[in-house]
C-alpha cells in the first residue's frame, strides 16, 4: 500500500509521517523539489535526518543544488526508488503536488527536438516569464524568473504543440500508475495554519537561517533554481531583517493557498482532515485492517 499524505505547507504533514513510519517501520519517500538538495536545509523545514534512522528516508538530501533537476528527472528516481520498496507499504510525503502527479500517475514528458541557438535571445527572463504566465501559470510560478533554460523550453513547448506543458500532461491526470494508493489530506483550519507558519519562519530565523543563505549566496550563483524556494528568494530583495522575515511569512502563506487549490483541483478520492490527531487514527486503522 502507498500511503500519500498532501496538504498545505506546516499542516503537519512530516510529523505525521514520521509518527506512522516508527510506529509500521514503514519508509518515507518525498516529494518536495526543494528538500531534495543537499546545501539548502533551514530554510526547507527538512525532517532530521541522522545515522540511526537515515536507512527509513528517501530522495532528501541527494542531489546538489548546483545539478539540473526537474520534475522529469523526479519521475524517474521516484519510480525506480518505489520499485525498490515494492515489497514494502510507502509513505509519499512533501508539498509538491507537481512532483506526486508525476510519480504517481500517468503523467508523460514529450521528448523535444532542439531549441535554436538563438531562440528568443533578445527577450529578458522577466519578459520571458510574463509570456509563460498568460500561458501556464501553473508552470511559471513553479519556474520562477531566473531560470532562462526552462522558461526558454516551456515557450518552445508552447509554440511546437500549441499547448502549454501543463495542458499537455492533462490526458493521464487521473490515471495512477500503481495500485493501493491512498491518498490523505491534512488541511488545519486558516487561522490555526498561519500560526504554525508564523511560528516556523521564526524558528528558521532563530536556527540560523541567515547564516546559511549568506554562506550560500557568497559560494553558489544566485541565479541557481534552489533559490527560488520561499525562504531564500526573499533574502535577494531585500537587506532588511524584519522586512524579509515578513516577506517570507506572506509568501508562505500564499504557497500554502496555491497548494491546497492544487491538491484539491488534481487529486480525487482525497480524504481530507482538519484534526492530525483524527487523520493518524484513520491512517493507522487502515494499516492495521489491511493485514487482518
Amino acid at each position: 500500500m502507498i500511503y500519500a499524505i498532501l496538504g498545505p505547507t506546516c499542516s503537519g504533514k512530516s510529523d505525521l509521517a514520521e509518527k506512522l513510519s516508527l510506529e509500521f517501520n514503514v519508509p518515507i519517500l518525498n516529494f518536495d523539489a526543494f528538500q531534495v538538495y543537499k546545501e539548502i536545509k533551514k530554510g526547507t523545514a527538512k525532517p532530521e535526518i541522522n545515522e540511526s534512522n537515515k536507512s527509513r528516508y528517501y530522495l532528501y538530501d541527494f542531489i546538489s543544488i548546483k545539478e539540473n533537476f526537474d520534475v522529469m528527472n523526479y519521475q524517474k528516481i521516484g519510480r525506480e526508488t518505489l520499485e525498490k520498496l515494492k515489497d514494502k507499504d510507502v509513505i509519499l510525503v512533501g508539498g509538491t503536488g507537481l512532483y506526486l502527479k508525476a510519480l504517481l500517475f500517468d503523467y508523460k514528458f514529450q521528448d523535444e527536438e532542439k531549441m535554436p541557438d538563438n531562440y528568443r535571445e533578445s527577450e529578458t527572463n522577466n519578459d520571458l516569464y510574463e509570456k509563460l504566465l498568460k500561458i501556464d501559470e501553473e508552470d511559471a510560478l513553479k519556474i520562477g524568473r531566473n531560470n532562462r533554460k526552462r522558461l526558454l523550453r516551456a515557450l518552445y513547448i508552447y509554440e511546437i504543440h500549441g499547448k502549454s506543458k501543463t495542458d499537455l500532461n492533462e490526458n493521464g491526470k487521473n490515471k495512477l500508475v500503481y495500485k493501493d494508493v491512498t491518498f490523505i489530506g491534512l488541511n488545519p483550519n486558516r487561522e490555526m495554519l498561519y500560526n504554525l507558519i508564523n511560528k516556523r519562519v521564526d524558528k528558521m530565523f532563530e536556527n540560523g537561517l541567515e547564516d546559511e543563505v549568506d554562506y550560500l549566496f557568497k559560494n553558489y550563483d544566485k541565479s541557481l533554481r534552489a533559490f527560488q524556494a520561499i525562504g531564500y528568494k526573499e533574502f535577494l530583495t531585500s537587506n532588511n531583517r524584519d522586512e524579509i522575515k515578513e516577506l517570507i511569512k506572506k509568501n508562505t502563506r500564499n504557497y500554502a493557498k496555491r497548494q491546497l487549490t492544487f491538491f484539491k483541483n488534481q487529486f480525487d478520492n482525497v480524504n481530507w482532515f482538519e484534526n492530525i490527531e483524527e487523520c493518524y487514527i484513520y491512517i493507522r486503522n487502515k494499516y492495521k485492517s489491511s493485514y487482518n
